[in-house]
């Protein structure tokens, strides 16, 4: 007990014990979805799903403890479901890059990350980015999931005919149980229950079986998968190629916004708002190195971690609680692994409707703010290409600020931005 209070300040930070075991069960619950979502994802880019989930359990208890005795904070980190989904559908899918060199991107902008981190520069970037731009490419990113999701669950269909898209069959099984997972995730997280997007993958899993159509394994729980397969799976050599070069950028800038944003919004949250932010992006740098490492992709702080911060968690003992559940979790894997396209991807499709509500945070009444954010999102979405959408987010809007008299709006930043996407777009692998 003392060496507890020595680790965590339960007494400094006016908590104790039983109130962050039950805030870390909190958290664990609400983001125990990533259990099936993140090896779902990357089962589609060749992994073995049972491997990815150990990998997943690991890395995420590994990432709680360097933010649990590193920074002493209820962040948990974890592999983030929007990288994930763009290295597999992107990066890895439609551009045709090696998963062994996305995972080796990963890691070096993880040791960049962790370099401007203790240099202190790294959330000054961050917050010199344009805020439209930077609320576009979160809305953009729920806008590609909610494709990727109607997608998955069939209510979208790719053509060959001059017509790219057509409309999936209302009337068959996968899109009805599809729909009802979508209401019951909403409807439930409505009345607020923690788990609500787990309890609706299961259940409609269990609608699944009812009906004949998913198979039930022929045990519940294993001994987790070596992860020996996956461990140290990366390809250096292939990262700095003339044609990955673009990527590469795109990565570190995903990386970067995403993990930083994160962290500034659990701090805002937090009761101590004026503490440095230091340690804990110290600990989300290891994380993005660690992660790739096993065999997963970019790891970074939880949102979902708000909701152990709820009721009460205030300490690092809240991180490490969920990462010691998620590794309990792998023992699961039979179980997990047979839950179906239409159980899992309404909850990426839930988490895409979640990020466009940034959409409402974007000035509407300047067209110079708004004008240039639908620009970027629209090019994010119709070329089915975040990297492309973003540079060129970063291309037209210091123009339109300039040229509206309003360059006040940019800084040395939105220009080596501008600087970046033209080279961007000369070396682009078209």
């Amino acid at each position: 007990m003392m060496l507890l209070e020595k680790i965590f300040k339960f007494e400094q930070n006016k908590t104790d014990i039983k109130t962050e075991l039950f805030a870390g069960l909190t958290t664990f619950f609400t983001m125990s979805y990533l259990f099936v979502l993140s090896p779902k994802i990357l089962e589609q880019a060749g992994l073995d799903f049972g491997i990815t989930l150990t990998v997943t359990g690991l890395v995420v208890f590994i990432g709680c403890l360097f933010m649990g005795l590193i920074a002493n904070k209820p962040y948990a980190l974890a592999p983030l479901v929007g990288e994930t989904a763009f290295i597999v559908y992107t990066v890895v899918n439609a551009l045709g890059f090696s998963l062994k060199t996305a995972f080796a991107a990963i890691m070096l902008c993880g040791f960049v990350l962790l370099l401007m981190t203790l240099l202190n520069i790294r959330t000054y970037i961050v917050e010199k980015l344009p805020n439209s731009i930077k609320l576009a490419f979160c809305a953009g990113l729920g806008l590609y999931f909610i494709f990727i999701s109607l997608r998955d669950i069939g209510i979208v269909n790719f053509t060959q005919n001059p017509i790219p898209l057509e409309t999936g069959n209302f009337t068959h099984l996968n899109i009805i149980l599809g729909l009802f997972c979508l209401s019951m995730i909403i409807i439930l997280a409505k009345r607020q229950i923690k788990a609500a997007v787990l309890i609706s993958i299961l259940t409609t899993t269990i609608i699944g079986i009812i009906l004949g159509d998913v198979q039930l394994p022929s045990i519940i729980m294993s001994i987790p998968q070596s992860i020996s397969p996956s461990f140290w799976q990366m390809d250096f050599a292939g990262i700095f190629t003339k044609d990955f070069i673009p990527m590469l950028f795109v990565i570190f800038l995903l990386i970067n916004i995403d993990t930083a944003g994160a962290i500034v919004s659990l701090s805002f949250k937090n009761e101590n708002k004026n503490e440095s932010l230091k340690k804990p992006m110290i600990a989300d740098s290891l994380s993005v190195i660690t992660a790739p490492i096993f065999g997963t992709t970019t790891s970074g702080a939880y949102l979902d971690s708000m909701t152990g911060m709820q009721v009460g968690g205030k300490t690092g003992l809240t991180a490490i609680t969920v990462g010691i559940l998620f590794l309990i979790g792998t023992l699961f894997s039979p179980i997990l692994s047979i839950i179906p396209s239409y159980a899992y991807a309404p909850a990426l499709l839930y988490v895409g409707i979640l990020m466009t509500s940034a959409l409402s945070n974007i000035d509407l009444k300047d067209i110079t703010e708004y004008a240039p954010a639908v620009f970027t999102i629209a090019v994010m979405i119709y070329t089915y290409n975040i990297g492309t959408g973003i540079m060129a987010g970063f291309l037209v809007y210091p123009i339109i600020q300039l040229l509206s008299g309003q360059k006040q709006k940019t800084n040395i930043i939105t220009w080596i931005m501008f600087v970046l996407s033209i080279i961007f777009f000369m070396i682009y692998p078209y």
